[in-house]
């Protein structure tokens, strides 16, 4: 009898998966390339062409604020446009009487990128780049970020045992399965699908 213990929630959420990497399709080859994170960036790498890009983790808000030399109020007006955000200063109009004046572009960080994002259509979130670990079962995706979580899937779906971790109450990683892939009558075509996706 197969038995296994669940792991923890954010075991394998792309989060925790920014460590080890989440492996991904390189969108310049096709090769296999890793998508990883520090502190300050996240970071894709492919491993076959040495195609690279990295994004800012943190999250900035660009806006001009001044006081208006016609109506004398204080105002903020948020820069939407990535185009305009780069110039040092913008002419905007008062929100209060129209009246349009420059003022200098500032920028703050707002948040750090959330890295608790989901993976959508089979995409990671940080480049919206297509997982390596990719498939569907009846129209329905099936993916792992990476080697370690294509293996937690193969050990959980084959067990014929499934127990919760020792003194946790809450969710566990097999919480994050869609109700298909944990029914009875598809895990053994699932594990099937899972294991020819680890010849990759």
């Amino acid at each position: 009898m197969k038995r296994i213990v669940d792991e923890h929630y954010f075991t394998y959420s792309a989060y925790s998966a920014l460590t080890p990497g989440i492996q991904v399709k390189c969108p310049r080859c096709r090769g296999l390339g890793m998508v990883t994170a520090d502190k300050g960036k996240a970071c894709f790498r492919c491993l076959s062409c040495g195609h690279q890009m990295t994004r800012d983790r943190m999250v900035y808000r660009y806006n001009v604020h001044n006081q208006c030399k016609n109506c004398g109020r204080y105002y903020r007006v948020d820069i939407e446009d990535e185009t305009k955000q780069r110039f040092p200063a913008l002419h905007v109009a008062c929100p209060y009487c129209g009246t349009a004046m420059s003022g200098e572009v500032h920028k703050t960080a707002q948040k750090c990128f959330s890295y608790d994002a989901e993976i959508q259509d089979g995409k990671e979130p940080w480049f919206g780049l297509e997982l390596w670990f990719l498939d569907a079962f009846q129209g329905k995706p099936v993916w792992a970020l990476n080697r370690e979580h294509l293996a937690y899937l193969i050990r959980y779906l084959s067990a014929d045992l499934r127990e919760k971790p020792p003194g946790i109450l809450r969710k566990t990683q097999a919480d994050h399965l869609p109700t298909f892939m944990k029914t009875a009558k598809n895990r053994d075509r699932i594990v099937k699908l899972l294991k020819k996706m680890q010849e990759r």
